[in-house]
């Protein structure tokens, strides 16, 4: 797949993730009001640390994820008038090799990326891809996200599965 595509589909990945991130907050704090757990447990959804899904932070960056790096903290910095946040990030983006992030940065203030399609490999691509994926779907397997999206009906048959699987019971009001 060619560099923009990669860009685009990563692109509309994150986004999802986001929507996906502020409906889990909605339906949790839904879920929380009407449901507590037998023996008290918090029902708080548990989301995998950040750096559990991230390559290893010691391995040597290579030459070019370097240069960008260096091309970015130029425009970036802080002592170079740029955002203090957004260096945090962009030093984020360098510790995990998101070497993706980093090229939508470069994009977003026009510094130009010599050989983009031979500069980023698939392998790459791929796995940042199916990171976002991975969370996504891991918020969207919560008892709280399945009681928001249940009709009517699975609500009656969700309501036994919670309590005998995960000793979820109603709230009495």
């Amino acid at each position: 797949m060619s560099y923009k595509k990669w860009v685009y589909k990563y692109k509309y990945l994150k986004y999802e993730l986001n929507e996906t991130e502020e409906l889990k907050d909605k339906y949790q704090k839904d879920f929380n009001s009407k449901f507590t757990f037998k023996d008290k447990k918090d029902p708080e959804v548990v989301i995998p640390k950040e750096d559990e899904l991230k390559p290893n932070p010691k391995k040597e960056k290579n030459k070019e994820i370097k240069d960008l790096y260096k091309k970015l903290s130029k425009k970036l910095h802080p002592d170079k008038g740029g955002n203090e946040d957004e260096f945090k990030e962009l030093n984020s983006f360098y510790k995990d090799e998101n070497i993706l992030e980093m090229a939508i940065k470069a994009e977003e203030l026009d510094i130009e990326i010599p050989n983009s399609d031979n500069f980023f490999s698939d392998d790459n691509f791929e796995k940042l891809c199916k990171n976002l994926e991975e969370k996504s779907n891991f918020i969207k397997s919560t008892l709280a996200w399945k009681w928001a999206l249940a009709t009517e009906e699975e609500k009656k048959l969700l309501l036994i599965l919670f309590e005998q699987r995960h000793g979820v019971i109603p709230i009495k009001k």
